[in-house]
């Protein structure tokens, strides 16, 4: 009876520890960036930069903690295969995303904005709201 019981508790735990955010979607920094989570290792992170007028669309790993989702370097060919560091990590419970910044040699912690669940679709919709507020957007996706 206790084997049985220790084997659903490990089964219990090991399916939260390895559960996958593929398909999840956020809306962040005042609907100015989006993280779409495209598999289970990877996110396209998508964002419109006010200054330079445009859109545009980045593929970075990702890896999935107890308490953070942890964002890597963006994916390249030369770093496929290798795992980066993280540059930033998006709290699981609170949806705030903390930044990891190299500044005078030193690495230091910012905190940038707070995010919230929402769908493709709507993730869209709020990009072209703010885009109908520019002139002149191009679009690098």
């Amino acid at each position: 009876m206790e084997r049985i019981f220790s084997l659903i508790l490990f089964v219990m735990v090991s399916n939260s520890a390895v559960a996958s955010l593929e398909g999840e979607v956020l809306i962040c920094d005042k609907d100015k960036r989006g993280y779409n989570f495209i598999s289970k290792d990877q996110v396209k992170i998508s964002a419109i930069n006010l200054n330079e007028l445009n859109k545009f669309s980045i593929n970075h790993s990702y890896e999935l903690a107890e308490n953070a989702i942890f964002i890597q370097q963006p994916i390249t060919e030369l770093n496929k295969e290798k795992k980066t560091k993280p540059i930033g990590w998006i709290f699981r419970r609170t949806l705030d995303y903390v930044s990891l910044d190299y500044v005078n040699g030193d690495w230091s912690r910012k905190f940038l904005w707070s995010c919230e669940v929402t769908s493709s679709k709507q993730l869209e919709i709020s990009f072209s709201r703010i885009e109908s507020r520019g002139l002149g957007f191009k679009n690098d996706f």
